[in-house]
């Protein structure tokens, strides 16, 4: 159980498409403005190149797990002592990948491969889809887990076993059109596994959609809306480990939960 609070923020921005410098330079500006207390930033899902199934763009844009992107995020942890997670367009064997990362402050990387490609947007076309569940990481006693974007769909695949993870960090493009879903999936997720749910949607425009400000979400394991919108478009939420565990103590739904094994 998390024995102290943990703050959250979650980093949306307008992802210009295949520049990676141009976004780096955009997410290194909001880190030096976040407060200083924050323990762990969550920035969307391809939050380098913007999400993409072009080719030349991939080709352009796509990085091994020690380039420049993942290089530079970790110089952002190390510098403001907080866990970075996010998602960057990775490039493996030859293979593409949909790829979330997970940053600590002492060095530690850890990576997901996002398991569900969006075949509407021509995803499953161009990437190789992850074949292993999200690792959980321990953050400040908090056992944090990761979904990509459309991931959130599959509850089967976010089910906490037997509460092994408290929260759920889901970086997305997901276009505003689709917002209603987007905002009942988090909801429902957070309700069914009784844990936090930190959606970081980017913001801008795309050729899938628009992504409006206000659309990433933070909410409690009752499907509370526990955000705190700042004018700059950052989300701010510290999740109160008193709160949780009593909450998680009084009702345990999970204990009359069905058995099952995903075949991966």
């Amino acid at each position: 159980m998390p024995s102290e609070n943990l703050k959250t923020a979650l980093l949306p921005h307008d992802i210009i498409e295949g520049d990676v410098q141009a976004n780096l330079a955009a997410v290194a500006k909001r880190l030096e403005n976040l407060d200083s207390d924050v323990d762990l930033v969550v920035l969307p899902e391809m939050f380098n190149s913007g999400f993409t199934a072009d080719p030349a763009v991939l080709a352009r844009t796509a990085e091994t797990n020690t380039g420049t992107t993942i290089t530079t995020v970790q110089e952002w942890a190390s510098k403001f002592g907080m866990h970075i997670w996010g998602g960057f367009t990775a490039v493996d064997n030859g293979r593409y990948y949909n790829r979330g990362f997970m940053v600590s402050p002492d060095g530690q990387r850890v990576f997901y491969d996002k398991r569900h490609l969006f075949r509407y947007g021509g995803e499953s076309e161009l990437f190789t889809r992850g074949d292993s569940l999200s690792p959980i990481i321990s953050i400040k006693t908090w056992n944090v887990k990761m979904s990509i974007c459309y991931d959130l769909r599959f509850p089967a695949w976010n089910r906490a076993f037997n509460n092994n993870y408290d929260i759920l960090v889901v970086p997305a493009n997901w276009a505003h059109a689709r917002f209603f879903a987007w905002k009942h999936l988090l909801i429902a997720r957070a309700i069914e596994n009784q844990a936090y749910v930190l959606g970081c949607n980017r913001e801008g425009h795309d050729l899938y959609g628009e992504y409006n400000r206000g659309d990433s979400q933070i909410f409690n394991n009752w499907g509370d809306d526990v955000a705190d919108r700042r004018d700059d478009g950052t989300v701010y939420s510290t999740l109160i480990a008193e709160t949780f565990n009593r909450d998680r103590k009084r009702f345990e739904p999970w204990r009359d939960a069905d058995d099952f094994e995903i075949n991966l």
